[in-house]
């Protein structure tokens, strides 16, 4: 009976798949955990404070003995729903006023400054919070004030952060299985094609045949050596052919290394483009986090402004040595701070909102529906962080709204290619004021896109073969020649559209697209 085994491929996969789902269970077990401590913590901390405050408020009533004032304050209680009822006792424990929406006639076990959380026999769920706290006037105590709060909050808060970290633990294990895949396949798929070459050699007695493997590492040697060991082969099987005959055989290795080596150049070319593709996705992501760190740094600053002022103003209160016009101060400068907050805030969340679209697009090929000038507009915005330091200003004009369907994708990659262009070429050392400008045109079946700079315009000498791939004139400044021509085959490859470049413009440069309403392009082309 044969004895049951895995693959190489097979081993290598549930070995990275399990280290990698053991270091994510522990990482989330923990976070969890310190989230679960964080969060009750801090809503013991929150309750505690409003307990205090409460016994504050209602202490000059307690000891003039002023019910109805006691209730009054009390009843202002209503609009926090988490509060399940508060009871003031006097000095003897009698009860002396309390809110209670719920009619909970439940008997108090009191104990000063005693906190109880009660757990309930379910997951991440707590019943209530119990806090006790004295109720002082210059120092002596007058009862005690016991609050009684729901955890609702931080029931849903906890049940929030376990789902989203669930939800991540799977999709990293997901990510994590796909790259297992793939990097056991490039790791064992050249062994295995040549395992597979040499049992057909065995098998078809050819040992003219050679393996070709491009990577220069550990495998590639082994590849030489098999070569080398076919050369021997078949030199000691025709080492009594004629001259002729090995003239003939030289000159077919010769022509194999030809086609291997033009099969490589090919290859290479591929490559590069592609290269060049991606460049735009890594210049935007360089680009964003760049953008994104001064907003936030100005949000850290308002944030720990309002932390400070606040904890100087709740001090001052407690303290009864707040006035009117220090209280105002105060607040203004807690408002101003909160403005800044705000605005930081939406306006980092406008970046990032706008490169998780362009990102995303530019790696799927999907197709939807896009306002075009909307779109074009979070394209530059998500490239300001270049185009700010020239700077440049941005003029997009359309003459009716416009909308179509297409893969935005396609968009985003020719407008980062032509902005990179512009940046590169059109005002590298350009001392006059830098203008960027969009003309949008809609006629009954196309769509004109005019894409112009007021730059240094196109050397003569490249004008006639502009979009042809490694035509560059910065070479030397890291230019490749292939951002032109990427944009030229994705406009008549894509979007079965035209791309020409104006040559009767003086100053500048301008491009000029024309791609039909009706694209006939296809998901993940």
């Amino acid at each position: 009976m044969n004895k049951f085994s895995f693959s190489i491929k097979t081993k290598l996969v549930l070995l990275f798949i399990s280290l990698s789902y053991t270091t994510i269970l522990t990482i989330s077990y923990v976070n969890f955990i310190m989230t679960i401590k964080f969060e009750k913590d801090s809503f013991i901390q929150s309750s505690l404070i409003q307990a205090n405050l409460l016994a504050d408020f209602t202490a000059s009533a307690l000891v003039f003995e002023d019910k109805i004032a006691a209730k009054e304050s009390l009843e202002k209680l209503s609009n926090d729903k988490d509060i399940l009822r508060v009871i003031i006792y006097d000095i003897e424990h009698r009860v002396f006023s309390s809110y209670n929406p719920r009619k909970n006639n439940q008997l108090v076990k009191l104990n000063l400054k005693s906190i109880e959380i009660e757990d309930v026999d379910k997951f991440l769920y707590f019943k209530a919070l119990k806090i006790s706290v004295p109720i002082k006037h210059n120092d002596e105590i007058y009862g005690i004030l016991y609050l009684e709060k729901s955890t609702q909050t931080i029931t849903k808060q906890l049940e929030k952060v376990f789902e989203e970290i669930f939800i991540l633990a799977l999709i990293l294990l997901l990510i994590i299985y796909i790259i297992s895949i793939l990097l056991s396949n490039y790791i064992l798929k050249p062994i295995l094609s040549l395992a597979k070459i040499t049992n057909e050699i065995s098998l078809s007695q050819n040992y003219n045949r050679k393996v070709i493997y491009t990577s220069n590492n550990e495998i590639s040697i082994l590849y030489q050596a098999f070569n080398s060991l076919l050369e021997n082969i078949n030199e000691l099987r025709n080492n009594l052919e004629k001259k002729v005959d090995k003239r003939t055989i030289q000159l077919s290795s010769k022509t194999s290394l030809l086609e291997s080596s033009l099969k490589d150049l090919k290859e290479t070319q591929k490559q590069l483009i592609q290269a060049e593709k991606m460049s735009a996705l890594g210049n935007l992501v360089s680009g964003i986090a760049h953008e994104v760190n001064t907003p936030l740094g100005n949000g850290i600053t308002s944030a720990s402004i309002i932390t400070k002022e606040s904890k100087t103003l709740l001090t001052e209160f407690k303290n009864s040595t707040l006035t009117r016009s220090v209280m105002e101060k105060r607040l203004n400068v807690l408002n101003d701070s909160s403005i800044l907050l705000v605005k930081t805030l939406n306006y980092s969340s406008e970046l990032i909102k706008s490169f998780k679209q362009i990102s995303t697009d530019q790696i799927t090929n999907d197709i939807r529906q896009i306002h075009l000038k909307e779109y074009i507009k979070e394209i530059f915005l998500t490239n300001n962080n270049k185009l700010k330091i020239i700077p440049v200003e941005i003029i997009l004009i359309e003459n009716t709204e416009i909308n179509i369907k297409i893969s935005p994708g396609v968009i985003a990659q020719i407008f980062n290619n032509l902005i990179q262009n512009s940046i590169l070429h059109a005002f590298d050392n350009f001392k006059g004021k830098a203008k960027i400008e969009v003309n949008l045109i809609e006629d009954e079946e196309f769509i004109t896109i005019k894409y112009k700079d007021n730059g240094l315009g196109v050397n003569k000498k490249i004008k006639d073969k502009i979009f042809e791939p490694f035509i560059t004139t910065k070479r030397n400044k890291g230019g490749t020649g292939l951002g032109l021509n990427i944009v030229f085959n994705l406009v008549h490859k894509k979007l079965k559209g035209t791309l020409k470049l104006n040559n009767e413009l003086k100053i500048g440069c301008e491009f000029i697209i024309k791609i039909p309403i009706n694209i006939p392009i296809k998901e993940n082309e």
